[in-house]
């Protein structure tokens, strides 16, 4: 796809490129009009020669310029530039100019980041998805190209439009699904339709890379990656991962729609929730704690003056002061000791200073049948690791606990396996169509015979010649006979 021309539509001059995918070109490009910079995409030629497509792309395209939201980047234009007979219209989305890179440029250069940066990630980009969601308008298509990031650290939310359009002609004319698999909600993956809570489980499996430094699942088609997203559970977050982001993360990436955070509100709520009790960032500034100063209703003490022997005095209005503290403190101790009940302290004269952490409390019943994102977000919050173990089970719900080990009471820390519920494989049976093995013994069978019958002919030929050589023979011996006779 070359360049389009310098100037498009006689407003956008066009002046380098800044990025180019399977839908299109994003170009750096300047509004003649309005005089600011933007980002111009224009789609490629497969796309803008479909009317159905460029219909669609359109009416998304104007859905998206209504979203208004510091997490999302502004659309402000769309337009189509008639071509020459028979040739495609050039079909151009006009967008807010954001100066920096995208997350997935962040993680290429840094490969991961530290939690606290996550659920900042997370935080913003739900934001943006709350104004979406709350518009009735579902990304589909969330991964880190998709999310820009500032050198100020804001994230925005992109190319909502042209996700939306893809997604509605989901399957091109070689059957290739449009979009990016690894970020597939299982839903999505099964051919069902998206909704808000897709774009949940998008955005968690973008903070699992973000924190693992590596996509939930791989495989070597999407074909295999969108199976896994349906059936398979990712890899455990690392041990360094703090519970509330790991419980987090878990709830988003939940098999179940109904198991996740409904939206983005909800997702940038729970994300406001984890990032405030996270530790500042080093290189960001934290909050500064400013010391009280002392209002009309306080005095300073006054200054205790010295003796001439070294020995500091109390002033003389001080003392009957504290000589009734004291005569209090005598009192509060004594009714400690002597009240009843008040000999109930510890043995031995000394008194704890700290508490030995409390056991966890396990039992299977609590978490038996039910979705096994749900008993690992319990449990991880509780302070537990857990693994998860697939098991094909026919006759129990798909993703339920079918076993907990071990149960009873746990310490922090402690790992707890769960056993969960997934289909069998169905493994239709062999069917006798001619095939198999039989097929393969009578084709055998019948090529022997074949050849049999063409060396049994082959024999009859030479045998008929041999006979027929034989016949001519006799006769020319008996011509000679009676030639003999005859003279």
């Amino acid at each position: 796809m070359g360049p389009p021309a310098e100037v498009l539509a006689n407003r956008y001059r066009l002046t380098s490129l800044i990025a180019g995918g399977g839908m299109g070109q994003v170009w750096r490009g300047h509004d003649t009009l309005l005089d600011r910079p933007v980002a111009v995409k224009v789609l490629r030629d497969q796309f803008a020669a479909d009317a159905v497509f460029r219909t669609r792309f359109r009416a998304e395209a104007q859905h998206a310029a209504l979203l208004t939201h510091p997490h999302i980047v502004a659309v402000f234009d769309y337009g189509e530039v008639p071509a020459g007979p028979g040739a495609a219209p050039l079909a151009y989305l006009v967008m807010e100019l954001v100066e920096g890179e995208s997350l997935a440029d962040v993680l290429a250069r840094e490969r991961r980041l530290t939690p606290a940066r996550v659920v900042d990630v997370v935080r913003q980009a739900a934001a943006g998805l709350a104004a979406a969601h709350a518009a009735g308008v579902v990304h589909r298509d969330i991964k880190p190209a998709n999310l820009l990031v500032t050198p100020q650290g804001t994230v925005k939310l992109t190319d909502f439009g042209i996700a939306r359009s893809a997604a509605s002609a989901a399957v091109t004319g070689t059957g290739q699904i449009i979009g990016t698999a690894h970020y597939f909600s299982p839903e999505q993956a099964a051919g069902g339709q998206a909704t808000p809570a897709s774009d949940v489980y998008a955005l968690g499996a973008v903070a699992y890379e973000c924190l693992t430094g590596r996509r939930p699942f791989e495989a070597e088609s999407p074909v295999q990656i969108a199976v896994m997203h349906i059936r398979d559970e990712p890899v455990p977050l690392p041990a360094s991962v703090p519970p509330g982001v790991r419980a987090l993360v878990v709830r988003a990436m939940a098999k179940d729609p109904a198991a996740r955070f409904p939206d983005g509100r909800a997702l940038h709520e729970a994300a406001a929730r984890s990032a405030a009790g996270m530790p500042t960032e080093p290189g960001r500034p934290g909050a500064t704690a400013v010391l009280p100063v002392p209002g009309p209703g306080t005095r300073p003490l006054p200054a205790v003056a010295a003796s001439p022997s070294g020995r500091r005095r109390l002033p003389r209005g001080l003392v009957p002061v504290l000589a009734g503290m004291a005569a209090v403190l005598i009192a509060v101790v004594l009714a400690v000791f002597l009240l009843p009940g008040g000999s109930d302290r510890p043995s031995g004269g000394t008194t704890p200073t700290g508490t030995a952490p409390a056991g966890i409390d396990v039992v299977a019943a609590d978490h038996l049948g039910r979705p096994v994102r749900d008993v690992q977000a319990d449990l991880i919050g509780r302070g537990l690791r857990v693994e998860v173990v697939p098991v094909e089970v026919a006759d129990v719900p798909a993703g339920a606990v079918t076993a907990v080990e071990p149960v009873g009471t746990l310490a922090p820390g402690d790992l707890v396996r769960l056993s969960y519920a997934v289909p069998p494989v169905a493994v239709p049976a062999p069917v006798d169509q001619g095939g198999g093995e039989d097929e393969e013994s009578e084709e055998r069978e019948e090529k022997r015979k074949e050849e049999e019958e063409k060396e049994r002919k082959e024999e009859q030929k030479e045998r008929e010649a041999q006979q027929k050589e034989a016949e001519q023979q006799r006769d020319d011996e008996e011509d000679e006979g009676d030639d003999e006779g005859g003279g």
